[in-house]
């Protein structure tokens, strides 16, 4: 979901996968062009040779991989949203007469979970047991019968009070003992808090880009269920821990990765972006001022986070993934102003929800002459 206040589902994995194995190649084709060490071949003989080289070109083949792996997973979470709609139009006998089929409520939901908890402990969204798969999809069902009754997105409906809050809040109710009856009120007002975040929300979401959205969704997932999570006693959060939908995180999404060298991630960059937006000739050249600033304020920010890491310092993922939605903001208000955009243009560019990340591959400059 875009706000990725819960689950890991049609992008989160295949956008932290992907990112993670980039930055490997990234270190890696540092060593390899002489430009530093990495953390795996610091100090090691031929740290800037052969063994780089071949570190690589592994990465390379593992990058591959990645790709395949998050094109299956965005496809196997079409699948699911494909089998909870068909499933929302059978009957409650299975057949196609007698009227849609009501969902799960999140309590019946929630006893399901409370038994898979020691199952699916610590296990991401694609990795649950295949007994479990039957319950994904109600989860499905019920997350799409909410998003039509609250006249919201799919991931909206997650994020509602109703959404994933809710299930949390009645999978506690399973534990034995459950709540007492007082740390059931504290913990619905915490729920009924979240509805004032939810309702600022709605109020400014149809101003906002679909990028300023996810920003939006990012925080209003601190808002409601972070809060939520926040006033749990330690053995209630140990539980809620085991499943990954009771996150709050924003480390995926769509993004597209172009990498090489200068001349050819300018051009390939160009080509996306004029496609996007559909520009002709004149616009495409009014945005190449952009285009060189983006690759690199987009190159020296990967550093960045790079040389912390190398420090030894914790840089969480969503941190990252946060900075490059908001110069990815930045640089699409850029382009609007360069290529002055038609209605229908700007209209593409408010539903621009990729992301795009660069890595300019050229060796970098030799180091000054020592004193």
């Amino acid at each position: 979901m875009n706000g990725r206040a819960a689950w890991g589902i049609g992008g989160l994995l295949a956008g932290a996968l992907l990112s993670a194995v980039l930055l490997r190649l990234v270190e890696t084709r540092r060593a390899e062009s002489g430009g530093g060490e990495t953390a795996s071949h610091a100090g090691a003989p031929d740290a800037g040779g052969g063994e780089a080289k071949k570190e690589a070109e592994r990465l390379r083949g593992e990058l591959a991989a990645a790709v395949r792996e998050s094109d299956t997973l965005r496809a196997e979470v079409a699948d699911l949203r494909r089998k909870s709609e068909e499933t929302g139009k059978e009957g409650p006998g299975g057949g196609k007469a007698g009227g849609p089929a009501a969902a799960k409520t999140w309590r019946e939901i929630a006893a399901r979970l409370w038994k898979l908890r020691d199952k699916v402990r610590g296990k991401k969204w694609d990795d649950w047991p295949d007994d479990s798969k039957d319950l994904q999809l109600m989860m499905f069902q019920k997350v799409g019968e909410l998003s039509k009754e609250l006249g919201v997105t799919f991931d909206e409906a997650v994020m509602s009070p109703e959404g994933v809050s809710r299930l949390l809040l009645d999978l506690l109710e399973q534990t034995e003992p459950p709540p007492s009856e007082e740390e059931k009120k504290r913990l619905e007002a915490l729920l009924a808090g979240s509805s004032t975040a939810w309702n600022e929300y709605l109020a400014t979401r149809d101003q906002l880009s679909r990028l300023e959205q996810r920003l939006a969704q990012t925080a209003l997932g601190e808002k409601s269920l972070g809060a939520i999570l926040a006033g749990l006693r330690p053995e209630q959060l140990e539980l809620a821990q085991r499943y990954e939908i009771f996150q709050v995180h924003d480390d995926g999404g769509p993004q597209t990765w172009i990498d090489g060298s200068r001349e050819k991630v300018t051009k390939d960059l160009t080509a996306n972006w004029v496609n996007v937006l559909k520009l002709d000739p004149i616009q495409e050249g009014a945005i190449r001022p952009v285009v060189d600033e983006y690759i690199v304020k987009a190159s020296e920010m990967n550093q960045a986070f790079w040389r912390k890491k190398q420090e030894g310092a914790e840089v969480p993922r969503r941190v990252e993934y946060e900075a490059q939605v908001k110069l990815m903001i930045e640089t699409q208000q850029k382009l609007a102003a360069s290529a002055r955009l038609t209605d229908e243009q700007a209209k593409s560019m408010k539903e621009w929800g990729e992301v795009y990340g660069v890595n300019v591959w050229d060796p970098p400059p030799p180091p000054p002459p020592q004193k």
